[in-house]
């Protein structure tokens, strides 16, 4: 399930004029994570955790079989998913939410019970379409342990398919909200919704460049390219970094093909990179915690393709096919990435020596 204790997560989707559709997130820690990959079979029976203090003689435990088979990243330290979509084309991302995120309070009226780290799995396996989520999500009663020093339950989700439909999922104050994610972009604190009243205040920036102008009869010429973004926050805080990327969607150029796509969603993610000690969230077990992007994820929704790069491979992107996964349609993993990780560049030195 996509329970992420992470710090600074950013999310983006681009579509190509060729249909596809395209997520593209990164994954930030304050201390070094090692990351896994794994698939989850169809035919994969679950039965959803319930509160142990509330079981009475006339509970039933919510159980199903995952009609979709799904593959997912996320971290050894946690039971689950940061990342996940499904061979329908419905994606998941878990992004943190501190200081708000307050999931759901079980009663004994309570029919349909999902621990959190049941969601991602109750998600992927049973559904292919945003619409499928948002009519089935608010008949279920979400909940969780207490949260964590780490944060670990305090997270937001942002569901997309392959349609191009995409919602944000939050927990705020025991209730559910489920927002349209018409920016096509999400962070982390605070609330979606905070978020998009926050662009009012930056109206005015524009891709357009102030070439000159006149003052007075004295003529101004611009110093430089970029004076129409002057004002965009530079800094990493969740709201400039959501600010940062719904900018970058916003005015990046069409792109025609799933390629073109990937490579568009790979750079405006790449706007809100941290480089390692630009943030220094504090200590941890005596050393300090440098928050880094340590993993980008590129997903193309329409083809079930996965790209992965690291902190320090971020000029190369490891490819996985999920289709022979679906196909195969067995378990696999949990499989670490830093296993492939050490791949060198494609040296072309030898063929550019020898090109006329």
């Amino acid at each position: 399930m996509a329970s992420s204790a992470s710090f600074a997560c950013s999310y983006v989707e681009v579509e190509a004029k060729d249909g596809t559709k395209v997520v593209g997130r990164s994954i930030e820690w304050g201390f070094p994570m090692e990351y896994t990959f794994g698939v989850v079979p169809r035919g994969q029976t679950f039965t959803a955790s319930y509160p142990a203090d509330k079981v009475s003689k006339d509970y039933k435990a919510l159980t199903w079989v995952s009609k979709y088979a799904y593959a997912g990243v996320g971290v050894t330290v946690q039971a689950g998913l940061d990342s996940a979509q499904n061979e329908a084309g419905l994606n998941m991302e878990g992004l943190n939410l501190p200081g708000f995120t307050e999931f759901q309070q079980v009663t004994p009226d309570s029919k349909s019970v999902l621990a959190l780290s049941d969601l991602g799995d109750w998600l992927m396996g049973n559904f292919a379409t945003v619409q499928e989520v948002k009519e089935a999500l608010p008949k279920c009663t979400v909940w969780t342990p207490a949260v964590s020093s780490e944060g670990s339950a305090t997270i937001h989700l942002a569901i997309t398919d392959r349609k191009g439909a995409g919602i944000v999922v939050e927990y705020v104050k025991g209730q559910l909200n489920i927002h349209d994610n018409v920016t096509h972009t999400m962070a982390n604190s605070p609330p979606y919704d905070w978020h998009l009243t926050n662009l009012r205040n930056y109206m005015t920036l524009t891709n357009r460049d102030l070439i000159s102008v006149g003052q007075g009869g004295l003529a101004l010429h611009q110093l430089s390219t970029g004076d129409g973004m002057t004002g965009l926050p530079g800094d990493f805080k969740s709201v400039s970094r959501f600010l940062k990327l719904t900018l970058m969607r916003a005015y990046a150029a069409p792109v025609d093909t799933a390629a073109e796509a990937y490579s568009l969603a790979g750079h405006i993610i790449n706007t809100v990179d941290i480089p390692r000690g630009s943030v220094n969230s504090g200590e941890f077990e005596g050393k300090p915690m440098l928050e880094t992007a340590q993993v980008t994820l590129v997903k193309d929704l329409s083809n079930n393709k996965l790209f992965v790069s690291d902190y320090a491979h971020r000029l190369n992107y490891l490819l996985v096919d999920l289709n022979k996964f679906f196909k195969a349609n067995k378990k696999v993993g949990p499989v670490l990435f830093s296993k492939f990780m050490e791949q060198p560049p494609i040296d072309v030195t030898d063929q550019i020596m020898q090109a006329r």
